[in-house]
């Protein structure tokens, strides 16, 4: 038996006990899956649809990033210091704790 043949029981024995549902509960990501470059049409359809499951996946975690960011910072003690590097920002602020510009 090859690695690649042991590494798909395991996941299949996983997915029968919901090893996915019970990650998500402890608030863990769903597990990316391998894939195979397609050759046929068939193949590239399958891989196409994995890749826009992907890409929802990467928004929804890029909707969450920012939700907890404006969470974090308006929670923030800030302690505001002049940035005189960052000339491209709109402001000359930052809080040295959240990094936030005001």
């Amino acid at each position: 038996m090859d690695v690649v043949q042991l590494e798909r029981m395991v996941l299949n024995y996983l997915d029968t006990l919901e090893s996915d549902k019970h990650h998500r509960a402890l608030g863990y990501g769903p597990r990316f899956p391998r894939f195979k470059l397609p050759k046929t049409l068939k193949e590239f359809h399958e891989f196409y649809d994995m890749y826009l499951k992907l890409r929802w996946e990467i928004d929804n975690l890029e909707s969450i990033v920012n939700e907890k960011r404006e969470e974090f910072e308006n929670k923030c003690n800030h302690e505001w210091v002049q940035d005189w590097e960052n000339r491209d920002e709109r402001s000359r602020w930052k809080c040295t704790k959240c990094t936030k510009f005001r």
